[in-house]
């Protein structure tokens, strides 16, 4: 049976004899201004490293993979459906799983501290695919001949590899925020956040990336980058804690189709979830291409170098860095959804300036500015969102539902991306970003009214459909 409630208990009610300034409490975990401000910069150092680490695959691989002729559709494939794909299975998984778990260590930590090393061997073994794949070909062929085709399936192995296990990092690393941070400082906790993320994309591409341009030296890049993130990364496992949960819901022993319907009925079955779990996921689509193709873009139609390419994102991200730091209190004081829609409205508008004015140097750091600059409202409301909307007791359990229906959309336009741009061209990222985007800030209208009749601002509370097994 279900019943449609509004949510009544958090780990707030844990502990209701501990003091001090509410403002500085998450849960059972109680802060001073020193301690908050020691937690707030051992999650920055560790997002910094984690992003560093992050950028290489979907930056690097589609470079790569181009030096070998492969099509822009296998690199939709690598680089965005099979992820996609993985991502759906597996962040459900690991995400009511981490809900559920109670460890010394917390909830959240140990599946970082497990996956972090996998995340680096397989790094590192893309980063040498080239010279691995020429030498198992030279091994079995002998010399001469193009080892292209196997260096393709060493770097489709080993990526594969990469995303399984970076799964666990990515699906659990954002929830820490919601269990540790206090909610009144989430936003301007997020605009440090995208500050430091913003810092590091800099540092990558004003720093590492130039460096591709060396084919050599990419290895070398893969290998370093992978270091730093997993010393820098396991410390800050280390040093952040976690507070104390409730006893997870006791559920009965049940087959696994009786957990596949709880799960989807207590997270599909209320409109105003699953509008919101579309919304999120098209938008995310709509930058697919942008993503995979950008740089490919400005090398080959604008024939822009990479250390040209290099420096123009390294500049906007120098001055979208500074803009996350009032919008941290923006995004707090006129709520996350108001300025995540507002930033699809002036992304739908970048993309037509872009498509007709995008012709050289110049006109791409415009370009670059304007979309940067959009992206950089969603960027800072995108996570506080999250945490103000889903149920905190089962915010893994909801965002691994935001997940799944995103992956199922990115499986599709990964693939179709690459076939679009093979077809079209690399001008059309421009055309798959307005057209996609429309499609999500109509959603996300449909989600702000739901919103509203939810008590909005000062009232809101989210509904749940409780499910008895």
């Amino acid at each position: 049976m279900s019943n449609e409630t509004s949510s009544s208990s958090s780990p707030e009610l844990l502990n209701p004899a501990l003091t001090g300034d509410e403002r500085y409490r998450c849960g059972t975990l109680q802060y001073t201004k020193k301690t908050l401000i020691y937690l707030f910069i051992w999650m920055l150092w560790g997002d910094f490293c984690y992003t560093l680490m992050e950028a290489l695959i979907p930056t690097l691989l589609p470079l790569v993979l181009r030096q070998h002729e492969a099509s822009n559709t296998l690199i939709g494939l690598l680089v965005g459906s099979i992820p996609a794909a993985l991502n759906f299975i597996i962040n459900p998984i690991v995400s009511t799983s981490s809900d559920r778990t109670r460890s010394r260590w917390g909830r959240r930590i140990p599946y970082l501290l497990f996956s972090s090393p996998f995340v680096v061997l397989f790094l590192v073994l893309v980063g040498w695919s080239d010279k691995l794949g020429a030498w198992l070909y030279n091994m079995a062929w002998g010399p001469g001949g193009s080892p292209a085709t196997v260096i393709i399936i060493m770097l489709a192995i080993f990526s594969v590899g990469f995303q399984v296990f970076n799964l666990f990092v990515a699906s659990v690393f954002y929830y820490i925020f919601a269990d540790v941070v206090p909610k009144v400082f989430v936003g301007r906790f997020m605009a440090l956040f995208r500050v430091v993320g913003t810092a590091a994309g800099i540092v990558f591409s004003k720093f590492i990336l130039p460096l591709a341009d060396q084919r050599e030296m990419v290895p070398w890049i893969f290998t370093g980058v992978a270091l730093v993130y997993l010393v820098s990364f396991g410390s800050m496992c280390l040093k952040v804690k976690e507070g104390e949960y409730p006893p997870p819901e006791k559920i009965q022993r049940v087959s696994v189709v009786g957990m596949i319907k709880k799960y989807a009925k207590e997270c599909f079955s209320i409109p105003f979830y699953l509008y919101l779990f579309i919304g999120m996921a098209v938008n995310t689509t709509s930058n697919a291409c942008r993503i995979m193709f950008n740089l490919l873009f400005a090398k080959e139609d604008l024939g822009l170098s990479m250390a040209q390419y290099g420096t123009i994102t390294a500049t906007v991200s120098l001055v979208m860095l500074f803009a996350y730091i009032p919008l941290g209190w923006i995004v707090d004081k006129f709520h996350p959804l108001r300025i995540f829609i507002l930033g699809g409205f002036l992304i739908i508008l970048a993309n037509v300036f872009g498509y007709f004015f995008c012709h050289n140097y110049v006109t791409f750091f415009i370009v670059t500015f304007m979309i940067s600059a959009t992206y950089v409202l969603q960027g800072a409301s995108g996570l506080p969102l999250t945490v103000r909307i889903y149920p905190s007791e089962k915010y893994g359990q909801f965002c691994s539902a935001n997940a799944m229906i995103g992956s199922i959309t990115l499986i599709v336009a990964n693939a179709g991306g690459g076939a679009f741009i093979d077809y079209f061209g690399y001008r059309y990222i421009f055309v798959w970003d307005f057209i996609f985007t429309i499609i999500a800030t109509a959603l996300l209208l449909v989600v702000y009214f739901k919103w509203k009749k939810y008590g909005g601002d000062k009232n809101y509370v989210p509904p749940q459909k409780t499910v008895e097994l």
